[in-house]
């Protein structure tokens, strides 16, 4: 990652921008995350991005599969976008990287934005309940076209972080 113009003086090939990021800590817990401050990541990251909700056309999500985290993550989406925003999961593939998985499922995402297509969530076969109202990518996957996307991490004692990127 670099300065735009930096990148742009030394001929680099731009593969996506940071639009926007928000991070917090809720400090309650080191395991049992809360919607409300996961929500709160998410506005700041909107906000600093000079965005809405509507602009962005598919959400990375921390997807660990724990019942505490996933449903405070779908809670925290779920309060801001639209049922039919995408939004999918990497870890199943590659499990849980600790501090590395911000930075594999961005550079994920970035490539998915490139190649127009998005896994589906590996293993996932059925949504919970309290996880309904967002267009959960399974299967095989989705093609879908797009030049904007979030991605959120959600990290032991409360950290929660979410990244907007564009294509442009």
């Amino acid at each position: 990652m670099e300065e735009r113009e930096n990148a742009l003086a030394r001929g680099a090939t731009i593969l996506a921008e940071v639009r926007g990021f928000g991070t917090n800590s809720d400090g309650r817990h080191i395991t049992q995350p809360t919607s409300a401050t996961m929500q709160r990541a998410l506005e700041l990251a909107l906000r600093d991005a000079n965005l809405d909700p509507s602009d962005i056309q598919m959400v990375s999500g921390h997807g660990t599969a724990t019942d505490q985290g996933d449903v405070a993550e779908c809670e925290a989406t779920t309060a801001l976008f639209d049922k039919g925003t995408p939004f999918h999961s990497l870890k199943g593939y590659f499990g849980h990287t600790l501090g590395a998985c911000g930075a594999i499922e961005a550079w994920l995402g970035i490539e998915s934005m490139k190649d127009a297509w998005v896994p589906g969530t590996a293993n996932l076969e059925e949504i919970d309940e309290k996880c309904q109202g967002l267009d959960h990518i399974t299967g095989a996957g989705r093609d879908i076209n797009f030049d904007l996307f979030m991605s959120n991490n959600f990290a032991f004692g409360g950290i929660n972080t979410s990244l907007i990127f564009s294509s442009h």
